[in-house]
């Protein structure tokens, strides 16, 4: 990663963001600051690390971009550095070669330029993958049933089907891209659930054992 002092994240991100709990949200957020500062990264938990997987691909890009840029106008800022000629020799160079003093000056690179032209080639890349993007069709119940059954998901294909038809197959504010991916996390996050319910009942459970009853005492209380 580029040494900078900022990075854009996008609203594709919010469909993995939903997905986790605001401890991981805050776990997540830590880690892309870590990234973009060339920190070393916290450990993760598999959620998470998925999430961070696929926000920081985007980050690189998106670094490789500005690292290119920044390089291209070190370039140019190089070759157009050169000293001055003394006592004049310098305007006729100038003239000889058809520039005015103005044109040489329109010549020089602005490095506050920098910035506009990287928000500008992330805008054109942010079209293009719009254009790109295939048309989102909604799936059936046996297209659910299937996909579960070869990922091995335990998933309700009713309840998952139900859900997304009347909510308009949206994702947080985003309309949905990838079912897919959408119902793969709903798989995971329900196991997640799950394994907290049966860990809260099993705590709940041993407490009960480990307490400490006089059943003499309790009996005699019951039988006055």
């Amino acid at each position: 990663m580029p040494d900078k002092t900022s990075f854009v994240l996008y609203t594709d991100y919010l469909e993995q963001i939903e997905m986790l709990s605001r401890e991981q949200r805050g776990d997540l957020i830590t880690a892309i600051f870590y990234h973009v500062s060339g920190m070393e990264i916290p450990e993760l938990d598999g959620m998470t690390n998925m999430a961070f997987s696929f926000i920081r691909s985007r980050l690189d890009r998106d670094g490789e971009k500005y690292q290119s840029i920044v390089e291209k106008r070190r370039e140019a800022g190089k070759k157009g550095g050169r000293p001055s000629k003394p006592n004049g020799i310098e305007d006729k160079a100038k003239k000889a070669n058809g520039f005015s003093e103005k044109q040489t000056e329109a010549k020089k690179p602005d490095n506050d330029n920098v910035n506009d032209n990287d928000s500008d080639i992330k805008k054109k890349d942010s079209k293009e993958s719009k254009e790109k993007a295939p048309r989102f069709i909604p799936p059936t119940r046996g297209e659910i049933s299937t996909y579960c059954e070869e990922k091995n998901l335990d998933v309700d294909a009713d309840r998952f089907l139900d859900y997304y038809t009347s909510n308009g197959w949206m994702v947080g504010k985003n309309k949905m891209k990838d079912w897919k991916a959408t119902l793969r996390n709903w798989s995971r996050k329900e196991r997640q659930d799950n394994g907290r319910a049966a860990e809260s009942s099993k705590s709940k459970f041993r407490n009960f054992e480990e307490r400490d009853y006089d059943m003499g005492s309790l009996t005699r209380e019951l039988l006055r």
